[in-house]
């Protein structure tokens, strides 16, 4: 039964990652950085790298090797950008 979710759980877990992906989550997030120096932004970001770190040795071996699997890109996207990069004129990368 610990393996099992119920409906109820799911909705919950897409609630919360339709939530943590909203873009008005990440604004709120990064709106704190607006006022600062790019070297207060780099010292911030290895703040929150040494913070990751910690909570990823936590892992066991197996987890661990699962959350560092990086997610393939799907066909489409690879497409898409495919056909930009053709798409582009010569000496320029999309953006």
């Amino acid at each position: 039964m610990a393996g099992e979710y119920t409906p109820e759980m799911i909705a919950m877990l897409e609630a919360q990652i339709a939530h943590f992906a909203s873009d008005d989550h990440i604004r709120r997030e990064v709106a704190v950085w607006a006022g600062s120096t790019p070297e207060e932004r780099l010292a911030e970001a290895e703040d929150m790298c040494a913070e990751a770190d910690y909570f990823l040795s936590q892992l066991a071996p197996e987890a661990l090797a699962r959350a560092l699997q990086p997610e393939p890109l799907p066909a489409d996207s690879a497409e898409i950008f495919i056909a930009l990069r053709r798409a582009a004129p010569s000496g320029t990368q999309p953006r």
